[in-house]
């Protein structure tokens, strides 16, 4: 078959589509990114550096080579090597140290897993609220010039008002000027996505979020789980590396040495090889400065640790009182708005003996507002909603789970 240039430009474009739709990224790739943040390199180059050769202490301390000669004679040359061991109790104690100091920085690299992933949320969130708050803009600035027009048009009929014409002239500015910064919002929460994920490509149009009954059954279910805390885990770690430090600075003494002796020229026939030993006993310490700091570390660790661990469950108890309350309100306002039958009302004026065009577009912009105030009441729910979950620390378990999409996905 002979490629003609139409049959080129149809294949051209259609692997250009191609190559966008792969090169755009979804919001569970954008939550995703939060394994790949800068914030966590420092902590996996100091898990990667803890290996136990860097941190192991030897068995012996130092092995000394002494010459002496005291009387200044030729039979009177001896040789001495020394060789100190090191303290088992401290090569020990130092290995679970660092160790645990390992698990440490896991646990933190965990934490500030969870803090990153929390603010990819946020982000997540506030751009596709701010789209819902700039779409309902864009209508009522649509709504409010459509009014102006209507005005404009029936200057010299009963339904002009000039009162009424100078507010929609001047709703029209205020309606451009909200839509103007939301525009802005929306642009600037883009862009944060875009450096984040590294591409031009963020359609997120098809995404919807989860609705409000979904919510409460997320808490009911969370709530009688039992995730670990992620910071109270880090903090009771912190606690045993103190505990550590202090164990391994009080075995921070010398044990003593072996010494064997070599004394070649002697003549008397005494044996040339001799051996003799030393044994430190630790009775006075000249660490005891350390030793105390080290406990007022394990002291204060142990006390924050306790603090966290009350404060942790006083707002595990706020954030579900907020978010139950956050629900109740949410809901009264849906069935509030469902009471007053807007689109009955609207079909009812559209076809009445005394239809009234500007109190129908009333009527739509009164609609709007209503929705509007859906809109934000969402928007603090959902905010609240990933406050619940952070503080449950449901956000980082895994399998990872997409908590602001309708079907829940699992993100991989």
């Amino acid at each position: 078959m002979r490629i003609t240039p139409r049959i080129l430009f149809v294949i051209s474009s259609v692997l250009l589509i191609v190559s966008e739709l792969s090169a755009q990224s979804s919001p569970n790739d954008f939550l995703l990114t939060a394994f790949e943040d800068p914030s966590l390199n420092e902590y996996q180059a100091q898990l990667n550096f803890l290996k136990t050769r860097n941190f192991r202490l030897p068995i012996g301390e130092e092995v000394e080579f002494r010459y002496s000669n005291d009387e200044r004679t030729f039979e009177d040359v001896r040789y001495q090597l020394r060789f100190r061991p090191g303290n088992p109790w401290k090569i020990r104690r130092n290995n679970a140290l660092f160790n645990a100091r390992k698990e440490a920085i896991s646990l933190r690299q965990s934490l500030e897993f969870k803090e990153t992933l929390f603010e990819r949320y946020t982000l997540m969130l506030e751009y596709l609220i701010a789209i819902q708050k700039r779409e309902l803009s864009r209508k009522q600035l649509e709504l409010s010039q459509r009014k102006v027009n209507l005005f404009e048009q029936s200057v010299q009929s009963d339904l002009f008002d000039a009162r009424d014409y100078v507010d929609a002239k001047l709703e029209t500015i205020e309606f451009l000027e909200d839509y103007d910064e939301l525009r802005v919002e929306v642009n600037q929460a883009q862009q944060q996505i875009k450096l984040i994920l590294v591409t031009d490509n963020v359609d997120w149009s098809e995404f919807e979020l989860i609705a409000h009954p979904q919510i409460q059954e997320i808490m009911n279910s969370i709530i009688t789980s039992t995730f670990d805390a992620a910071e109270l885990a880090y903090l009771e770690q912190q606690v045993e590396v103190a505990q550590l430090e202090t164990s391994t600075e009080r075995a921070d003494f010398d044990l003593g040495f072996v010494q064997a002796e070599y004394a070649p020229f002697k003549n008397n026939g005494d044996n040339e090889l001799g051996f003799s030993f030393g044994v430190t006993i630790p009775i006075f310490r000249n660490n005891k400065d350390q030793i105390a700091e080290r406990i007022l570390d394990e002291i204060e660790q142990e006390s924050e640790f306790e603090t966290l661990a009350y404060r942790d469950s006083i707002n595990k108890a706020l954030e579900s009182s907020f978010l139950t309350d956050y629900l109740e309100h949410h809901n009264q306002l849906l069935a509030e708005i469902e009471k007053l039958n807007i689109d009955v009302l609207t079909s009812n004026l559209a076809v009445s003996e005394d239809f009234d065009p500007i109190a129908l577009l009333d009527l739509e912009e009164g609609k709007l507002r209503l929705e509007e105030l859906v809109v934000r009441s969402n928007e603090r729910l959902l905010q609240h909603y990933l406050d619940f979950l952070f503080a449950f620390d449901a956000l980082q378990q895994l399998p990872l789970q997409n908590y602001l999409a309708n079907d829940l996905s699992f993100i991989e």
